[in-house]
């Protein structure tokens, strides 16, 4: 049987730490339970001659590139094409532009949606070599003789996510993560898909729905990830953890209930969390939320349709910080018709919210996004297929910015909030706000005060109790 590789492709720019690929486990988990041979593989292990070696060993080789990858994609499936293999693309840029890859010449099919039934069904339908088989596959497009064959819609979004496999972390190069990331960073997913109508995100794979997995699902991956990994940090990768407050309440509750000691992290918005559950979250181990802001402008908050004010924002810092919890925050600069006085309020707003770190990209409309319709004629597309796009740079031509200078404010914006970050004024303030936790919670405060004097122990490692 035609063995199939998955493969990661290398960002042209790692700004995150070294973690796994959780899209790829999961593809990984449904292959092996239709007993389907699979390999995974991240080319950021091992590099070029690893990933020829693999792309070797393999007969149909796929790839689920992000954005900015898919010109890297294209290379390894020209490669993989000069030594005779079956290439398919899949993942959420394959689903909204598969012509950019037929275009290419290097990939023999497209898969659009999610792909965790409809990859392996794929595989199943090529062993069997009949072309009906291969027409029943949802969201497969192919091309034959330079002409579109087949073009099948997108397989309807997954409803029942606690029959999906775990992702096949074991597939995964675990040990070569850990050793790359001192955290023993493990990732996470608990829902699919996000209501909200932010204009620069991509939606086509995961849809506006918000689709969640059982509380008991969650927490027995979470306990099997503890015992076999130890990570170091969970980080719960859904666009928004929080979106329904009871479900993480209940989460927690489970997570204590088992005793299992773990720190993770969230991702969420402003308006989707409040102090109690914030409280809640920290006495289950939640030690940092990322925060998509992206403006302390309201004129950009309304342009990017976020559905926030920047009283929301900063009021939820200040609760996060209450709560012993530290925030990281994502900042857009250069959105459409942003100005210098859009910057400075943006500017004005981290100093009054305090976030403990601040990651700020360029606006960048993707295709596929609502973006990408409205502002299409200030898309340089020229820049955009050479360079595609990156969070430092855009083929968006700004009204009030060059892009050396959206650049330049991106690091300056960055090196000016740390230096105030950092400053005496702000240490002593966090201290403050520091105490005033301790006093509200004393049972963290003594442990905390223990382990300065050195008298407790630091975070206990990762303890497994068994249910029944």
């Amino acid at each position: 049987m035609r063995s199939t590789l998955i493969s990661y492709v290398k960002p042209h720019v790692q700004e995150d730490p070294l973690s796994m690929i959780l899209g790829i486990g999961y593809l990984g988990g449904m292959f092996e339970r239709r007993g389907l041979p699979v390999e995974l593989w991240d080319e950021r292990i091992g590099g070029d001659s690893a990933m020829r070696d693999a792309i070797a060993r393999n007969d149909i080789i796929g790839f689920s590139p992000l954005t900015p990858n898919i010109r890297r994609a294209m290379a390894w499936a020209k490669y993989a094409k000069s030594l005779g293999k079956t290439t398919i693309v899949g993942g959420p840029h394959a689903s909204v532009d598969q012509g950019v890859f037929f275009d290419s010449g290097h990939f023999d099919y497209v898969l659009k949606g999610e792909g965790d039934y409809s990859f392996p069904q794929f595989v199943e339908a090529l062993e069997g070599g009949r072309d009906a088989d291969l027409e029943d596959v949802p969201g497969l497009a192919a091309i034959r003789d330079g002409e579109i064959w087949m073009d099948n819609p997108a397989p309807p979004l997954i409803k029942k996510l606690d029959e999906l496999p775990m992702p096949a972390r074991h597939l995964l190069p675990m040990k070569s993560y850990f050793q790359n990331n001192p955290e023993r960073l493990v990732y996470m997913l608990s829902t699919r898909g996000c209501p909200f109508k932010c204009i620069f995100c991509q939606k086509e794979l995961t849809g506006r729905g918000f689709r969640v997995r059982s509380t008991l699902a969650i927490v027995d991956e979470l306990e099997h990830v503890v015992k076999t990994f130890d990570p170091g940090v969970i980080a719960f990768v859904d666009e928004i953890l929080t979106l329904r407050k009871k479900r993480i309440h209940e989460l927690c509750d489970e997570i204590l209930r088992r005793g299992l000691k773990f720190e993770w992290i969230a991702n969420t918005r402003a308006d989707c969390v409040d102090y109690p559950l914030l409280k809640h979250m920290h006495r289950a181990g939640c030690r940092r939320i990322y925060y998509g802001w992206e403006s302390g402008s309201q004129r950009m908050l309304d342009v990017l349709k976020k559905d926030l004010t920047p009283e929301v924002i900063i009021e939820t810092a200040k609760m996060t910080r209450r709560a012993g919890i530290w925030a990281k925050v994502y900042i857009i600069v250069g959105s459409p018709g942003e100005t210098p006085e859009d910057i400075v309020e943006t500017e004005n707003v981290l100093k009054l919210a305090g976030p403990d770190l601040i990651r700020i990209s360029v606006f960048n409309p993707l295709i596929g996004t609502e973006s990408w319709d409205n502002y299409q004629a200030s898309i340089d597309i020229d820049d955009l297929q050479e360079n595609y796009v990156s969070s430092n740079r855009s083929a968006y031509r700004h009204e009030h910015f060059s892009q050396i200078e959206l650049e330049e404010l991106r690091k300056r914006m960055v090196r000016s909030y740390e230096q105030w970050y950092y400053a005496m004024p702000q240490r002593l303030r966090r201290t403050f706000e520091r105490a005033v936790y301790y006093l509200e919670n004393p049972a963290f405060g003594r442990k905390r005060l223990g382990r300065a004097l050195g008298i407790v122990p630091g975070p206990e490692k990762c303890v497994v109790t068994h249910h029944h």
